[in-house]
């Protein structure tokens, strides 16, 4: 009897365990950045990856909301919370241990970009440490600058916003500026820039290019295999393809 009891308790256990996990709310969460993601002009989250995350959210039958954060809150909810998954994180052998990997969603490219009027003839990184070169804090692009020596102390100069990138390019406040060149075009026709002003001054082949879905080590692995199913289901039947043809993504 005291056996059979103890099997049933178990039993009651691991089905409020699971009920437990499969009602969890998954948070999908994203910086703003078009067009993969950012907040529309009717105050709601839109781009290509968010379309994609809510393709998602319906493949897999998980509850899940969307959520726009500046970078840095961003980067602290995925570090820290346990139902969150990042909708862009760039996968680096830096961060194969630490993270998650649920599947590729686009790739990235990356220059150093600088006005036409400078004539910076680049031949490779080290050559550029004599320039000012600006990146967002927080982007594994900090990570490789200062990995190939560059500081705060000498030449690097990080912002919290691409917008704050943009100005600082502009107003002559830095030499170049690292950054993924798919987004420029959008970024620039927000802020009223002139992008006939640019220059790619050096492309850098080495930075990593796949942008991934990513969450933390302590995300349900159930659920991490809920999300990865569904989109390589997504990516089979041809729909994945269509959102990003229509929001003009590399994949």
């Amino acid at each position: 009897m005291k056996y059979r009891f103890v099997s049933t308790l178990l039993v009651w256990i691991t089905l409020i365990v699971s009920m437990s996990s499969n009602a969890q709310l998954i948070r999908f969460i994203a910086e703003d950045l078009p067009p993969y993601h950012f907040i529309n002009d009717a105050g709601k989250a839109d781009g290509g990856l968010v379309e994609i995350a809510r393709a998602l959210q319906q493949e897999s039958g998980l509850e899940a909301k969307i959520e726009i954060l500046p970078m840095a809150r961003a980067h602290h909810e995925l570090q820290t919370k346990n139902n969150v998954v990042m909708l862009a994180w760039l996968k680096t052998p830096s961060r194969e241990q630490g993270y998650k990997f649920l599947g590729s969603m686009c790739q990235i490219s990356a220059s150093l970009i600088g006005l036409k009027e400078n004539k910076l003839n680049l031949t490779d990184l080290e050559h550029a440490k004599q320039y000012r070169i600006s990146t967002i804090r927080g982007y594994y692009s900090e990570e490789y600058l200062r990995g190939a020596g560059f500081s705060e102390e000498h030449d690097l100069v990080l912002v919290s916003h691409y917008a704050s990138l943009w100005q600082l390019l502009y107003k002559g406040r830095t030499d170049l500026i690292l950054t993924n060149t798919q987004t420029i075009k959008r970024e620039l026709d927000a802020l009223g820039l002139n992008p006939d002003k640019l220059e790619y001054k050096l492309t850098l082949k080495d930075f990593p290019s796949q942008l991934h879905l990513a969450a933390n080590q302590s995300f349900p692995d159930e659920l991490a295999v809920k999300i990865s199913a569904a989109l390589d289901k997504l990516k089979t039947s041809g729909r994945y393809q269509k959102i990003i043809q229509k929001w003009q993504m590399p994949n």
